[in-house]
């Protein structure tokens, strides 16, 4: 008995599809030159991000969509599990991973985004994607630029934030908590040294006119051993230069946000009061600094 898995294309062993199957039926279903684009195409790229690889396949008979890109010339329609999306822009070559055709990264994590409701997914993927060295942040500001508008608010504020130095969604959310309290001179990622040139740490976010430094500390990184002893040796540090330290969690950021401000504004009225340490930023990154950073969309 065959299982039709989509018209015209069927399952000659019978049964429910599995994963890989339905993937490969999609493009057998959207015809010769198409490619998986969006989420799934990310996991086959390696993206962790938004627990892509973890996510079990446990609904075969509701199964996850499959996004897949055809010429805008070609007419297919979209049904089932299968998201078609015509295209002007099909890229002028697909990945092959374990026999499927699968669109660049840089595409498909547009997609995806493009496709998304979570503003914390998305900024999940593109921080992944950044900081992993799997494209870089000039190749995704093409991809917005050449890409659809429509939905594209949330990559957009996404690829704002990594550019502007944050490595995670929660760097990111930190980010744009403090921008929205418009508190001044905010460095992202600063290197700190002492006045001799001593390492002191690199601040997730520095308080430059204060000098205080914030720390997004996640407990599913830093309660590791060699993370928290990392962890430990960086505050003996910031100790050592006299260097106040507020440490949040992305569960503050996410949960309480106004709590959190309350906590950084406070602590910033704190160190106005004592004077600003003896330290200077020796450099600050713009971008990814390439430094390991949280368990994706912890």
């Amino acid at each position: 008995m065959w299982t039709r898995v989509l018209p015209g294309v069927h399952l000659v062993d019978g049964g429910l599809p599995s994963r890989y199957q339905r993937e490969k039926a999609a493009l057998l279903y959207a015809g010769e030159g198409s490619m998986i684009s969006g989420f799934a195409g990310c996991r086959h790229h390696g993206v962790r991000a938004v627990r892509l690889q973890e996510a079990a396949d446990d609904q075969p008979e509701r199964p996850e969509p499959v996004q897949v890109l055809i010429p805008h010339e070609r007419r297919r329609l979209s049904t089932g599990f299968v998201r078609v999306e015509r295209t002007h822009r099909l890229p002028d070559a697909a990945v092959l991973v374990h026999g499927l055709s699968i669109a660049p990264l840089a595409r498909a994590v547009g997609d995806a985004a493009r496709r998304s409701k979570s503003a914390s997914d998305v900024t999940a993927l593109v921080s992944e994607v950044v900081q992993r060295g799997l494209v870089t942040v000039e190749d995704l500001q093409v991809e917005l630029a050449a890409g659809s508008q429509r939905g594209s608010a949330l990559f957009r504020d996404a690829v704002a934030a990594v550019s502007a130095g944050a490595r995670s969604a929660p760097e990111a959310e930190l980010a744009e908590l403090l921008e929205s309290a418009g508190i001044p001179e905010v460095l992202y990622n600063a290197v700190l040294v002492t006045a001799d040139g001593t390492y002191v740490a690199t601040a997730d976010a520095w308080l430059d006119d204060v000098g205080l430094a914030i720390e997004v500390d996640s407990v599913a990184y830093h309660s590791t051993p060699d993370g928290f002893g990392r962890t430990v040796r960086r505050n003996a540090r910031y100790a050592t230069a006299g260097v106040p330290v507020v440490s949040v969690l992305p569960t503050d950021l996410r949960d309480r946000p106004r709590g959190t401000l309350r906590d950084i504004e406070v602590a910033r009225a704190a160190a106005a009061a004592r004077g600003r340490p003896e330290v200077v930023v020796s450099r600050h990154e713009s971008r990814s600094s390439g430094r390991r950073g949280w368990p994706w969309g912890a």
